[in-house]
């Protein structure tokens, strides 16, 4: 006890800097959930006023918000729970040895190693903020190049990063179409630590280029995109892709964009401009997403945000927030405040810049949406595919069959996760069996979630540029080594 008394001041100032350590990170998680939620109340009341809700759909709001509150709570008391026995036993091991004067961390040394974790989970934020000089795209710099520009697009050619690697006049050109949702710089998460979807394949000779969604919020012609715009002016960027390098293009887009790339490519407006297909964890059909399409059916008044043009648009802040509540168990803030905590310690406190590029990509990316685009993303999610293959939705006025693919001869080169909770697999390969009897697709299951391929994009397991098995055992390739291939 001689021991522990004298160990008293030590350990009485560690609780102390822990507890408020505490307080402040889950104060700010705390306040930002908070502000995210008001601010979607805010826009949801607007709604309801000018288009209220009737008894149905008020009910079933009603229902959904107990059930997402009882979800939160219940993970938010299992986290706690996993992270109290999880400490108690080194705890009571520092307080043995420190009572009994036995070799091995006492009880000080435990209070204060814990303390400096919380800490720099309090201090966060600031690596967040400092991560933003090396996330994403910098189209300011040398390092990319404006090709091309419509009324709702920039086309950058992305440029290799890799010391002596120059662009290959063999390989085909590529144009990487991001979601509208979540914005283009995921693509380029990190790319001077090789955690770059992009760059990846400009590292490797590629022609890669980007298109960029103009500022909705300041162009009004960006406000007004719709379906059919959308295709016309993809088209526009491929013919201009064509003009330069002489070869068919290559349409690659991840989630939302790969619905969309697909989309344009149905509707035969690319006939004799693009070839090949690749998409990454695209929605195909919506419906097999439980998460998304289980979510009360809205009308889309209910979610708009009118800007000073007078043009409404789908509100990034409401968007959003519904895709943090389809991982409500892993969003609540006591829940990340202890998720975090635990990868600092495991880290020694320094988690690498994965982390804080992923946060800042998930706090500062928050984008609106053109109306009619995302009317057209909720209908994939609420109307399943047909039975003949045809999708919901229309471009022109017109049915798009997948079938048509194989009319086409554009081959598909399609990757999903295995661990997706948003785009399940199943809603990814929706239209795989209506192509059974083509050689039309390629289908790999890579290992991880929904932006795995996109934040480690050369992981040992799945690597972008090589030959693997993927997650249900096929041997398979990547979507670099597959874009490489086609030149060879």
């Amino acid at each position: 006890m001689l021991n522990l008394a004298k160990e008293a001041p030590e350990v009485a100032s560690g609780f102390g800097r822990y507890m408020l350590a505490l307080m402040r990170a889950t104060n700010r998680e705390i306040t930002e959930f908070s502000d995210s939620c008001l601010i979607a109340a805010q826009v949801s009341m607007q709604g309801a006023r000018d288009n209220p809700l009737d008894l149905m759909q008020a009910l079933e709001v009603l229902q959904h918000n107990q059930a997402l509150m009882t979800k939160g709570m219940l993970s938010a008391q299992e986290k706690m729970m996993d992270y109290v026995f999880d400490q108690v036993e080194e705890g009571m091991q520092a307080t043995f040895n420190t009572l009994f004067n036995v070799e091995g961390e006492k009880i000080s040394g435990y209070i204060n190693r814990e303390a400096e974790v919380m800490e720099s989970v309090a201090n966060f934020n600031e690596q967040i903020n400092k991560i933003k000089d090396e996330f994403g795209f910098h189209f300011n710099t040398g390092n990319y190049k404006l090709v091309h520009e419509t009324d709702t697009f920039k086309m950058y050619q992305v440029l290799p990063l890799k010391a002596g690697v120059k662009v290959r006049d063999d390989v085909k050109p590529m144009l990487l179409v991001p979601p509208y949702m979540l914005g283009v710089h995921i693509l380029s998460f990190l790319p001077y630590e090789n955690k770059s979807y992009a760059h990846s394949f400009a590292n490797e000779g590629v022609p890669t280029y980007v298109r960029v969604v103009k500022d909705i919020m300041t162009d009004e012609k960006v406000q007004q995109t719709t379906p059919d715009s959308d295709c016309l002016q993809t088209v526009e960027l491929c013919k201009k892709l064509m003009e330069i390098h002489g070869k068919k293009a290559v349409l690659n887009g991840t989630c939302q964009g790969g619905y969309i790339c697909l989309m344009n490519l149905l509707s035969g407006k690319f006939d004799g401009i693009v070839d090949t297909l690749i998409t990454n964890v695209a929605p195909i059909d919506g419906t097999y997403s439980d998460a998304i399409s289980g979510m009360p059916q809205m009308h889309h008044d209910f979610i708009t945000t009118t800007l000073p043009s007078g043009n409404k648009v789908a509100n990034g802040y409401l968007l959003s927030l519904g895709m943090r509540f389809v991982a409500i168990d892993r969003e609540t803030p006591l829940v990340k405040v202890l998720d975090q905590a635990s990868l600092h310690r495991a880290t020694d406190g320094n988690p690498g810049k994965t982390p804080a590029a992923l946060f800042r990509w998930l706090l500062k990316e928050r984008v609106h949406l053109p109306l009619e685009i995302a009317k057209m993303s909720s209908c994939t999610f609420q109307q399943p595919i047909g039975a003949d293959g045809t999708l919901p939705v229309q471009l022109f006025g017109q049915p798009l069959n997948v079938q048509k693919l194989a009319d086409l001869k554009i081959k598909w080169y399609q990757n999903y996760a295995i661990k997706d909770d948003l785009v399940t697999p199943p809603c990814a390969v929706a239209a795989n069996k209506f192509l059974e009897k083509s050689d039309v697709v390629e289908s790999v299951a890579f290992h991880g979630g929904h932006v795995a391929i996109l934040t480690s994009p050369y992981a040992k397991k799945a690597p972008v540029n090589g030959t693997f098995t993927d997650a249900t055992g096929n041997k398979v390739r990547g979507p670099v080594k597959f874009m490489l291939d086609m030149a060879s």
